[in-house]
């Protein structure tokens, strides 16, 4: 009997041990995928405001130095998505030791016409940047534009289930200031005889616009989650590739629809630093923008819509820094306050995050010590 009773002893003292490195190997696997996960998130970050900042100077050089066809400005957006295509070509690695869950995956129908209503929305919303730039004095646009952010809230909330905390309200509120900061200076170009009309057209195209590009998100959003339901990134690179190449066919069908191709030849050869450098600016607006692309959608993927958002509106608050750097730009106080109030918007929605993974983590623990328990 006594050996009987100490083999029991020794199975259960076995079992436990089991049961604590079993718990372990979950631990370390947990937080190793968390790691992944905000490691990508980082470089998705780094994509999105490195090719922001990159084609807004790119864009702002090529009008400088003579160049006048938006078409080509607005083709140079998109045109970088064959850079994706050796990517999308090349076979997933299949890794044996997991097992997958079988996901029914969509027809090449649906997936078509998503490609083009996400395509075809955002050529409608640029355009609709585009004529309220041209209504608005630039102060008005901006403030206007700036309430993009606060659109995405609402349209995350109500399409994609988004929690709302106070943390990531003070994060929108500060982000759209940071964005809007623009109104408070005093700016040359805007004329102070503006038409009723001009100002109604103006601001109706940029609200437009503002919603749609809010939308926009919130569909890319809901299209990953109910459409695309595969967890591989090379789903992000699809949608980035398909998405700029009927965003491309649209811009390109305007540029010869308006007629401005007859102008290229001239264009290139009166722009003042010679055709080498129109041709490689256009190029690495192409690829700039390309990343940008890849990183919004990636950070949509991987995070949010919101969460994408909000780090376009910190991007758009650190582009006077590479301008002061690379084309000697004067910065001024207003532009530091943009920039502040841009990191303090960001550190706090980055500070909910790390309030969720800590509850999380919480639920986590106590969850075990309940097992423990019973056990």
């Amino acid at each position: 009997m006594e050996g009987a009773h100490e083999k029991l002893l020794h199975l259960t003292f076995e079992e436990a041990e089991g049961t604590e490195s079993s718990e372990n190997a979950k631990t370390n696997s947990l937080q190793s995928s968390k790691f992944i996960l905000w490691l990508q998130i980082f470089i998705f970050t780094f994509f999105t405001i490195g090719g922001q900042a990159a084609g807004t100077l790119l864009g702002r050089v090529y009008y400088e130095q003579g160049g006048q066809t938006r078409w080509i400005a607005t083709l140079a957006q998109t045109a970088g998505f064959s850079i994706l295509l050796p990517f999308i070509c090349y076979p997933s690695p299949k890794n044996h030791n997991e097992q997958e869950p079988t996901i029914h995956q969509p027809s090449i129908f649906v997936r078509a016409s998503v490609y083009i209503f996400l395509g075809l929305f955002q050529v409608v919303n640029s355009m609709s940047f585009t004529v309220g730039v041209q209504y608005l004095p630039a102060s008005t646009y901006s403030l206007i534009a700036g309430s993009q952010l606060a659109f995405n809230a609402i349209t995350s909330f109500l399409l994609n289930g988004q929690k709302i905390t106070a943390i990531i309200l003070n994060s929108i509120v500060l982000l759209s200031f940071s964005s809007s900061a623009v109104v408070f200076q005093n700016e040359t170009g805007d004329s102070g005889e503006i038409s009723q009309k001009s100002l109604l057209i103006g601001f109706a195209a940029t609200t437009f616009g503002s919603l749609g590009y809010a939308l926009q998100f919130s569909f890319t959003e809901l299209a990953f989650q109910k459409v695309f339901k595969s967890s591989t990134l090379k789903e992000v690179m699809k949608m980035s590739f398909f998405v700029g190449f009927f965003v491309a066919i649209a811009s390109l069908t305007g540029l010869f629809a308006s007629g401005d191709w007859r102008d290229l030849e001239k264009e290139m050869g009166e722009y003042r630093t010679g055709k080498s450098s129109y041709v490689i600016n256009l190029v690495c607006s192409a690829i700039a923008w390309q990343l940008y692309a890849l990183g919004s959608f990636g950070l949509v993927f991987k995070a949010s819509s919101l969460f994408s958002n909000v780090v376009i509106n910190l991007g758009t608050s650190i582009v006077p820094i590479f301008a002061m750097v690379f084309l000697k730009d004067r910065m001024t106080g207003l532009k530091v306050l943009s920039l502040l109030l841009g990191l303090w918007g960001y550190a706090s929605y980055i500070y909910q995050h790390y309030l969720d993974d800590l509850k999380a983590k919480t639920s986590e623990i106590k969850a075990s010590d309940d097992q423990d328990d019973d056990f």
